[in-house]
């Protein structure tokens, strides 16, 4: 990587790191039972890093702020491990999508459904793994709670790329660009 890019790379996590320890990540949740899902203002300088640079710019940025989550996250070490997961699934279906040569609304709806399938499996093992008892209380049983989890999990993973991610990372790189030129 040429010395420009990487200093672009370490001030984008910077910035995602600095939005983590502000409490700027944790800001907008959904409501209880579900407040564990978070409207992470951190993950729109990976999506800039992804779109100014590419695949390997936006997961080498998540790669650098999951590891600093790792060293003070919430949940240790499964939060950090769903929010990288989370991440990274967005920024793989915003790069298949490319390649399958969507247009760009396509790319974000296809974007977002690809996290919310990959969050959906990795809820599953997160779930009956470590939460069987929030799962009952959501739920008349396990697999009721678990369906209701998952269907709100989807929901969620698909707003947050679809309105909140996707559109606020677009906002600003059209201003980056709009005071570079």
């Amino acid at each position: 990587m040429k010395t420009k890019t990487i200093a672009y790379a370490a001030l984008l996590a910077a910035i995602a790191i600095v939005i983590t320890v502000s409490g700027l990540s944790t800001l907008v949740r959904m409501p209880p039972p579900f407040s564990y899902l978070v409207f992470d203002f951190a993950e729109i300088p990976v999506l800039i890093a992804y779109m100014t640079y590419g695949l390997r710019m936006g997961v080498f940025v998540e790669t650098i702020h999951f590891l600093f989550l790792m060293l003070r996250g919430e949940f240790i070490p499964i939060g950090p491990l769903m929010k990288y997961v989370a991440v990274i699934s967005t920024v793989f279906g915003l790069h298949l999508s490319v390649k399958l040569k969507l247009n760009e609304y396509t790319r974000v709806v296809f974007a977002s459904i690809f996290r919310a399938l990959i969050m959906c499996f990795f809820n599953v093992i997160v779930m009956l793994t470590f939460f069987r008892d929030f799962l009952n209380k959501i739920g008349s049983s396990l697999i009721i709670g678990l369906s209701i989890t998952l269907a709100v999990t989807f929901i969620y993973n698909v707003i947050h790329v679809l309105f909140f991610d996707y559109p606020l990372a677009k906002i600003i790189l059209m201003r980056i660009r709009k005071y570079r030129s």
